[in-house]
């Protein structure tokens, strides 16, 4: 058997915990999908609960650092039927947040990040985009005035005189997922070139752009989007669209999700067709000749 271990990653509210919520769902419920479940080991109960609240179409808690729990999910290949374990810790955005502002992990994290082989990332399409551009700043005309020396002959502090002491946890989202993948080519936690899925959660709410994912990331996060590009001896990198809602939970789309199939009401954009099957990324994370 093959043996394959890969982690989710992901912020806060990125998504990942509502699609292992769908997963789980469809590999124990036997749904159509690209990979059958043979078995599951592991303590079941936090992966059954938000299977329970995803079920009723509510919104499915954030995970916390006391809910983290690694589940290996014995699995096989619809079509080929070769056997794999997908090992699948659903670590909370604060470990990573963690990560990236004090440098520093439990050891059983950097354990499970040194054997990984494949990285499923989320990033959520349905907020804010939180990049900075020179754009969103004011530059005096050439010529003028500058602000600073008006606001300092009023004797006001100008805005720009206000020192405020840097916080890692405020970097732009972008930043901090480059600064994760960079920390995973340490030589601690470097394992070759690894697979790595860029998953855009909440898709639906994308859709309608008829945009494809990697031209998403493009255009939402360019300096990520560069980033995987320009090092590609690093990482092979894939990218999918994925909703596993299936739409809002608000409302009359809340009614509407409730009388469709659950397993019909999820979303997978990749290989730039739509399908129910959100297994489709860790069918090719585990194929050894995609």
């Amino acid at each position: 058997m093959s043996q394959k271990q890969h982690v989710i990653l992901g912020y806060p509210d990125s998504g990942k915990t509502t699609f292992l919520a769908a997963l789980w769902h469809i590999l124990d419920a036997g749904s159509a999908s690209s990979i059958l479940l043979d078995k599951i080991s592991g303590d079941v109960r936090y992966l059954n609960e938000i299977k329970r609240i995803w079920l009723k179409c509510e919104q499915v808690p954030r995970t916390l650092t006391s809910s983290e729990e690694l589940v290996e999910m014995h699995v096989r290949d619809a079509t080929t039927s070769n056997r794999s374990v997908l090992r699948l810790p659903d670590f909370s955005g604060e470990t990573f947040l963690s990560l990236i502002a004090d440098r520093e992990c439990e050891e059983d994290f950097v354990s499970i990040l040194q054997d990984s082989d494949g990285i499923l990332f989320f990033v959520n399409a349905d907020r804010a985009n939180d990049a900075l551009f020179v754009t969103d700043f004011h530059f005096p005309d050439e010529g003028s005035e500058p602000e600073q020396d008006i606001a300092s002959e009023r004797g006001e502090a100008a805005e720009s005189d206000r020192v405020v002491d840097f916080d890692p946890r405020r970097m732009p989202e972008q930043t901090r997922i480059i600064d994760i993948l960079q920390i995973l080519q340490a030589p601690v936690l470097r394992k070759g070139r690894r697979r790595l899925v860029i998953a855009i959660s909440a898709w639906d709410v994308v859709a309608a752009d008829e945009v494809e994912p990697s031209e998403w990331l493009a255009r939402e996060m360019p300096m990520l989007a560069q980033y995987l590009e320009t090092n590609s001896e690093l990482y092979d990198v894939r990218h999918c669209g994925i909703s596993a809602q299936g739409g809002s939970f608000e409302g009359a789309a809340r009614n509407q999700l409730l009388a469709v199939d659950p397993a019909n009401r999820v979303q997978c954009r990749w290989d730039e067709k739509t399908t129910n099957d959100i297994t489709l990324p860790l069918t090719w994370l585990n194929d050894d000749d995609a």
